[in-house]
């Protein structure tokens, strides 16, 4: 599943959301579209832990949307 929001949605979450320094270095890659493989090599950092950090990152923002919007769960 691809999680797609808008700027104002990434504001919200970067200003509420306790994401690490290194999630937030991907953050910004990831919403430009970047590849797992092509972020690793800008952090000079493994595709594993971009894969891991990827998946904290989506963990914290579900979480967050859960606990604070009102979500169909149908």
């Amino acid at each position: 599943m691809k999680l797609e929001f808008r700027k104002e949605d990434w504001e919200e979450f970067l200003g509420n959301i306790d994401f690490t320094d290194n999630e937030k270095k991907i953050i910004p890659l990831l919403r430009r579209g970047w590849y797992q493989m092509d972020i690793a090599a800008e952090l000079d950092i493994s595709v594993s832990t971009v894969k891991r950090r990827i998946t904290s990152i989506t963990n914290k923002t579900v979480s967050y949307i859960m606990r604070t919007r009102k979500v169909n769960h149908n």
